[in-house]
């Protein structure tokens, strides 16, 4: 199953710590405040620990969504497409 990560933190230091986790897990960024993996439920379980470290006594919010694989494959993209770490599984 593929995680994705998003989130809206205000202080840079607590954003670059999420981005960082994310990337420590397996996920590729997709956006500039999102990240997107297929990883284990395990590791899946361990990043949202981690993230609930990093943002604790916060008022930052985080959301992590499970999504399949068919459902991915239904994904619309919509504008200019990002081209920071974006990856050849969101192809």
């Amino acid at each position: 199953m593929f995680t994705l990560v998003i989130y809206d933190i205000t202080e840079d230091d607590l954003r670059s710590d999420v981005a960082n986790a994310c990337k420590r897990y397996g996920l590729t960024r997709v956006q500039k405040s999102a990240f997107l993996g297929n990883i284990s439920s395990a590791l899946r379980k361990e990043l949202i620990a981690t993230l609930n470290q990093i943002i604790r006594d916060t008022e930052n919010n985080i959301q992590v969504y499970v999504i399949c694989r068919p459902d991915l494959s239904l994904k619309v993209e919509l504008g200019k497409p990002f081209r920071g770490e974006e990856s050849e599984m969101l192809a």
